[in-house]
């Protein structure tokens, strides 16, 4: 109610102010000029309908135009107040309505000023070439109200419309946002799984060595040189996760780092891994792997990782893996197989962002890449990274 009250308060501003302004000019009118009483009153009644003005544009008009004709005929300066009202009741007709309406109280705004203008003693006003100069005259004049609301109403729309365009920025930003965190979700799921994964399949495979030198071989050496491997690997998952949480905590206070190993590097130490725990590996890497664009020598370290990582898992100890990377009209051809299990072994759970993971990265390059089965009971991943100059 608050609101709706102060809401009023300009429109009755302008009220009181039109009347007064009437009413003033009554008084002070020339001694040539008699005054009339009732000419007051048609500048209250012009005043007040003002009120409304913003609420009921079209009614205030009308009622304005009564009071021109009929103070027109009734006094001789009767009219002007409407008169004057009249241009403000036009200028919010124009404000609220289109070009049609506003076409139409123009035309009845500018009717009801040539009956004010013309009296019946001086109807030769408008006759010959000064007539038709102050018919233009009249018609711009009667224009001006019209062109300043047309000109509000311009701004209004463009206020409206420099809203909705950054309401429609900030609702693009947001969606950008939501997708890009979905994006870095994928990738950290990505990195959580290539940087684990394979340390964790590690780690089984030694616990298990341990158990087993203990219970069987009847050497607790080799359960001690296990265990010390499997605590070195623990360790270094642990540095690794806690280096992905800083990151997780705050992305902007660790500064990107360079890259700490080539991507040769990578493979031979992922080889390296898999040979302390038990398996055969050969490597074959190319002297050009490091003249091929990063995106591509990491995508390739990353598919061989989580190849030899499954190899891990579901080969284990005494199976042999062979790691082949060549380069190839204009492409890394990698090619990674195991010789499977030598005796059937509890399986170790799957991530499952293994060969999902393997296929987004390998087509983010426009790349293709194989998995499966090998006739004598192994398994091979075969892939193609295409090298382009602006890779």
């Amino acid at each position: 109610m608050t609101g709706e009250r102060r809401s009023w308060w300009p429109e009755l501003l302008l009220g009181l102010a039109t009347a007064a302004l009437g009413l003033a000019s009554t008084l002070l009118s020339l001694p040539e000029v008699p005054r009339q009483p009732v000419v007051g009153v048609f500048a209250v009644l012009a005043g007040l309908a003002l009120v409304g003005v913003r609420r009921w544009p079209w009614a205030v008009l009308v009622a304005e135009l009564a009071l021109i004709v009929v103070g027109d005929g009734l006094t001789l300066t009767g009219a002007d107040t409407p008169q004057l009202a009249g241009a403000v009741a036009l200028a919010a007709v124009a404000y609220r309505s289109g070009w049609r309406a506003t076409a139409a109280a123009y035309l009845l705004y500018l009717a009801a000023t040539l009956v004010n203008v013309l009296d019946p003693g001086n109807t030769v006003i408008f006759s010959g070439g000064q007539g038709v100069i102050r018919l233009i005259m009249l018609g711009g004049i009667a224009a001006a109200p019209l062109a300043f609301g047309r000109y509000l109403r311009g701004v209004r729309e463009a206020a409206r419309a420099a809203e909705e365009r950054a309401r429609d920025v900030e609702e693009r930003r947001l969606v950008e946002t939501r997708a890009a965190r979905l994006a870095e979700r994928a990738a950290i799921a990505r990195d959580l799984h290539d940087i684990v994964a394979h340390h964790v399949a590690a780690i089984a495979l030694r616990a298990g060595a341990a158990r087993y030198a203990v219970q069987h071989t009847g050497r607790p050496e080799e359960a001690v040189t296990a265990l010390g491997e499997l605590r070195d690997t623990a360790g270094q998952v642990l540095d690794e996760l806690r280096e992905l949480l800083e990151v997780l905590r705050d992305p902007e206070a660790v500064e990107p780092a360079e890259p700490q190993v080539e991507p040769a590097q990578v493979i031979r130490d992922a080889a390296r891994r898999l040979r302390e725990a038990g398996l055969a590996v050969q490597v074959t890497l190319p002297m050009a792997l490091s003249t091929v664009p990063l995106v591509v020598g990491t995508t390739a370290a990353r598919l061989v990782q989580e190849a030899l990582t499954n190899t891990l898992k579901h080969a284990g100890p005494g199976a042999i893996a062979t790691v082949d990377l060549r380069l190839v009209d204009g492409a890394l051809l990698l090619e990674v197989t195991d010789s499977g299990p030598l005796r059937p072994r509890p399986p170790l759970p799957a991530s499952g962002y293994g060969l999902s993971g393997m296929r987004e990265r390998v087509g983010l390059l426009g790349g293709t890449l194989t998995a499966g089965a090998t006739e004598n009971g192994g398994w091979r991943v075969r892939a193609r990274l295409p090298i382009r100059e602006n890779t």
